[in-house]
């Protein structure tokens, strides 16, 4: 095994995040937050605005049109995760004078991998589901494993086989920074929640859908600063992934530091780093 697999170099979540949050609010806030939570948000509402099965006069339809604001609003959360992801990684590494990658070219490179990133999606949710139904650690253990499947089969692997390969390699010996990406992701997602909360108890004559679309909506306008750290995440364990030579461990500076440690500089539209048995 060569030197490189031994050593421990610095990876943040803080700076993960900070990066996330520089890109969706200073630098890229229009086709950051604004445009994916107006894409969204039509399906939400319908949703919203759809009565219960049992309430309507043709409940037949309204699951049929339910079952087509559900699948609508997935297909657009996949492709501008995607198009973030890309985005994500036209700005690793570089300067705050550098603009992102034009987002229509994001959107197109984008678009040509939302079929192996559903294929992915789908492959690892029912892996996760399988493990868990036996036992709770075969579950963390997978959900952990394969965390990076989808950024990897976005940005670097030409299938899911290879995405489940590459993220298990990627993940090894990481587990305590995965979990601390987990924690801050929910974290977000709960403070999304909370707010939706508070609002629901300051206007009392809200429903319950009114409540859930809410929640939904703010969700959804926070989802992009978690899929911006995570590719940053991603990007970085892919970065000091690059074979170098021999070296003693290096004490976690890394957060604090805007150039990587070694020295790698991801080139725009090119995958990071060559991808093994390719």
């Amino acid at each position: 095994m060569s030197a490189h697999r031994h050593l421990r170099l610095p990876i943040s979540t803080r700076h993960a995040f900070a990066l996330a949050f520089d890109l969706a609010f200073r630098r890229d806030a229009l086709h950051s937050l604004l445009v994916p939570l107006l894409l969204r948000a039509p399906w939400i509402l319908a949703l919203m605005l759809l009565p219960a099965p049992a309430d309507g006069d043709r409940p037949e339809l309204v699951v049929w049109l339910t079952a087509v604001a559900l699948i609508g609003d997935f297909l657009v959360l996949v492709l501008v995760s995607a198009m973030l992801r890309f985005r994500a990684r036209s700005v690793f590494n570089t300067s705050a004078a550098v603009p992102p990658m034009p987002v229509g070219e994001c959107y197109g490179q984008g678009m040509r991998r939302v079929p192996w990133l559903i294929l992915t999606e789908v492959a690892r949710n029912v892996a996760l589901f399988v493990s868990t139904i036996f036992l709770v650690v075969p579950g963390i253990f997978l959900g952990f494993r394969l965390s990076l499947a989808a950024e990897t089969v976005v940005l670097d692997s030409p299938h899911t086989a290879s995405a489940f390969r590459r993220s298990f390699h990627l993940s090894e010996g990481r587990f305590e920074r995965w979990l601390e990406m987990v924690v801050v992701s929910v974290g977000l997602a709960m403070a999304a929640i909370l707010a939706a909360v508070i609002l629901s108890l300051a206007l009392h004559a809200v429903s319950f859908n009114v409540w859930i679309a809410t929640a939904r909506l703010l969700v959804t306008a926070m989802s992009p600063v978690i899929t911006y750290a995570w590719t940053f995440f991603y990007l970085r364990l892919a970065e000091i992934d690059w074979p170098i030579g021999p070296g003693t461990e290096v004490e976690p500076a890394y957060a604090a530091a805007a150039a990587p440690s070694n020295g790698v500089h991801v080139a725009l539209g090119t995958p990071s780093v060559p991808i093994p048995g390719h």
